[in-house]
């Protein structure tokens, strides 16, 4: 048998001989025996150089270690290409970022801080409870400090109705038949909650009459929202909301405010 033995080999293609052992073993570089000693002809290697695909390859040892070298940059070429549209798309859409859940990363809640700060003209709110506006933490002071400067700005809300038929269906979704009782429904979460929102509403709305430029309007409505928002001349926040009450969850009733918010602008 004609052909090429492996020392003289490697020394045509400028890489040692193990390598040659490597891409022998692993079928890379076809080649035929006589007893042990390997016989490489000169097809083998010029086949090995165009690495079967027709398309010219580096012999070097780090880049020919992988017969389907160039099968796996053609699928990560088409990853990125795809994963290169899917941004694409969602710049062109508005999307902005896709931020951490408002209950645990205080980044996001920071951003929503700060856009609300930098706004003027409408701002819209849209939620169950909306508990970060209407208490005493979150964004609460926002909307005081805007009260209190009397900022250009037209609040809109829009809340849960306490004492509608889809906040008592939410109650006995996620709590039980018995919130089915008038007196033990008054004493759940969700239904205190509303209450201390009213309270700061009915406050915010006598500020108004105090005031030039600051307006504020809130309604509890009986309806379900299917979603959180913030909304703002510029960006949009919103969080899907979901029912249920996540496992090993003890201090909160249902999985919203623990989902990522979806950051768009106005462009969408």
């Amino acid at each position: 048998m004609n052909g090429l033995k492996v020392r003289e080999v490697a020394i045509k293609l400028n890489v040692s001989e193990k390598t040659i052992y490597k891409w022998l073993n692993k079928g890379i570089l076809p080649a035929g025996r006589i007893g042990k000693t390997w016989i490489i002809d000169e097809h083998s290697i010029e086949k090995l150089l165009s690495n079967s695909y027709g398309t010219k390859v580096d012999v070097s040892e780090d880049r020919l270690g992988n017969k389907n070298l160039i099968s796996t940059q053609k699928d990560d070429q088409a990853s990125l290409e795809k994963f290169s549209k899917i941004l694409k798309n969602s710049i062109d859409s508005g999307i902005e970022s896709i931020l951490g859940p408002r209950s645990s990363d205080p980044e996001t809640v920071n951003i929503i801080s700060e856009e609300l700060k930098n706004s003027t003209g409408e701002i819209r709110l849209m939620g169950v409870g909306l508990r970060e506006f209407f208490s005493d933490k979150g964004h609460a002071k926002i909307l005081r400090m805007m009260s209190d400067t009397d900022k250009n700005v037209f609040v809109k809300a829009i809340l849960v109705d306490p004492v509608g038929k889809f906040a008592r269906a939410r109650a006995i979704l996620e709590d039980g038949v018995q919130f089915q009782n008038d007196e033990r429904f008054r004493s759940s979460l969700l239904y205190s909650d509303s209450w201390r929102s009213l309270n700061v509403i009915v406050n915010l709305r006598k500020s108004v009459e105090q005031r030039k430029k600051f307006m504020f309007d809130a309604k509890f409505v009986d309806y379900w929202p299917s979603v959180y928002m913030v909304m703002t001349e510029n960006y949009c926040f919103t969080e899907s909301y979901h029912f249920g009450k996540p496992n090993n969850e003890s201090e909160s009733y249902s999985i919203d405010g623990l989902v990522p918010i979806i950051h768009v602008s106005n462009s969408s």
